[in-house]
């Protein structure tokens, strides 16, 4: 019975974000002391992050280099005062769609008219309320957030720009992210004596992250697992490509008997960094698992994989209840013309693992800022070394939900994914291969 599998995608982020799941940016500038480090304490309570300026150009130098969402500025600071301020950031392009809000001890209406005539989108009197000042930043980011985001969009359209236009674009990148679904493995191997499964979960509604099954002969199959740079179209579009000539040229290299990994990447990358820009680049795991190796037609051999590596998070191998990395590399696909690699070949036993995954879930972050990591993916993987290749994907993305969530991994019980991950900075993807207790060392033809 054919296994499906695991694929999770979210719908745009930036075209929908919400200010209480993005972690905006507030420079705070007034010449009290007092007040900066009760607004850093209190906006950075609230999930805000926080920059401070103690006069008006400070304040103007932090603003061109931290980009923040959002300016509270207090307007009587001796020397540039806040109206100066407002002034000199609408004069400059790069910040001149800041919002602001105004701190002001006066609130006379002809100081508050001022203010806001002078490009300000909102007041609050000294001394404030807390409560107040949090619903009104959120009202303005609420507003002004969504405009940053789409911005480079309209810009990008230029004269085309319309509502209709936009319409159109939409209904384009739903039927990207459709072809791109189109070019997903719909069912894993089914090789009798292996267990093989995958997991791909997205960012943004296309993904640059791929994972793929190549079926090369009789008894050899070709595994891929990849991550484009960046996000969105460009990547998509790259992965396209990657994909279409890995498929054509690994299945010309599998005749041959030199080589046939490193040489799969070589071809590959000289046809991307050809016609690609140099900031274009993918990391890949390309192997090839030979489920019946005829080194001597009179001994049966156990499976082998042999694999090269440009650049990818190193696969882990779990064997003897130890996890170790392999750790043969290679440089980024794509980056550069003269670029060769290395490949290495490996024995699989019973019960053997192999875990190939993408740096989105390594990289995962908790809430206080630390990673995920390799060692903690390996404790997981190895304490779920008993499950199905499923259910170690499975256990390995409910650890990750967890560990985004709370910053720990100490329920380990969970028996299916999550439906959604807190929204990632990265897509993510893995492959698991397991190597049975009975083999019979044939592959069936899909």
């Amino acid at each position: 019975m054919e296994k499906e599998v695991k694929v999770v995608t979210f719908s745009l982020p930036y075209l929908c974000k919400n200010v209480m799941t993005y972690k905006a940016k507030i420079l705070v500038i007034d010449d009290e002391i007092d007040i900066l480090d009760l607004l850093e304490m209190l906006l950075t309570t609230e999930g805000y992050e926080v920059f401070q300026a103690s006069n008006g150009v400070d304040g103007l130098l932090y603003a061109d280099i931290h980009q923040p969402d959002l300016i509270l500025l207090d307007l009587m600071m001796p020397g540039m005062d806040g109206y100066a301020v407002i002034s000199s950031l609408k004069d400059k392009p790069s910040v001149a769609n800041i919002p602001v809000i105004m701190l002001t001890a006066m609130a006379q209406a002809k100081e508050k008219i001022k203010g806001l005539t002078a490009g300000a989108e909102d007041y609050i009197t000294k001394p404030f309320d807390t409560e107040e000042l949090i619903l009104r930043i959120e009202s303005v980011l609420n507003r002004t957030l969504p405009v940053k985001y789409m911005n480079p969009l309209i810009s990008a359209m230029g004269n085309s720009y319309s509502e209709d236009a936009v319409e159109q674009l939409a209904s384009h990148l739903q039927a990207a992210a459709a072809i791109q679904r189109g070019l997903e493995p719909k069912t894993t191997p089914q090789i009798p004596g292996f267990d093989i499964a995958g997991y791909l979960h997205s960012s943004m509604s296309i993904s640059g992250d791929f994972y793929d099954f190549i079926q090369l002969n009789d008894h050899c199959f070709g595994l891929v697992i990849a991550d484009v740079r960046g996000k969105g179209i460009p990547a998509a579009l790259l992965m396209a490509m990657i994909r279409t000539a890995l498929r054509l040229v690994s299945r010309e290299e599998a005749t041959r008997h030199t080589s046939p990994a490193a040489n799969v990447l070589k071809r590959v990358n000289d046809l991307i960094a050809t016609d690609t820009a140099p900031d274009l680049f993918a990391t890949i795991v390309y192997g090839i698992l030979d489920v019946h190796p005829t080194i001597d037609k009179n001994v049966q051999q156990p499976p082998t994989f042999r694999y090269a590596n440009a650049g990818h998070c190193y696969p882990l191998h779990v064997a003897d209840e130890q996890v170790r990395t392999l750790t043969v590399g290679g440089l980024l696909l794509g980056s550069f013309e003269f670029a060769n690699f290395d490949e290495e070949l490996i024995e699989l036993k019973a019960g053997h693992i192999l875990l190939f995954y993408t740096d989105g879930i390594v990289e995962a972050e908790g809430p206080d800022g630390q990673p995920y990591g390799e060692e903690r993916l390996q404790q997981v993987l190895l304490q779920s070394r008993y499950l199905s290749a499923d259910g170690i994907c499975q256990r390995i993305s409910s650890s990750l939900d967890q560990f985004i969530r709370t910053g720990k991994i100490d329920r380990l019980n969970a028996d299916s994914p999550p439906e959604s991950f807190p929204q990632l900075k990265d897509d993510l993807a893995m492959v698991v291969v397991k190597v049975g207790e009975n083999q019979t060392f044939d592959l069936e033809t899909n």
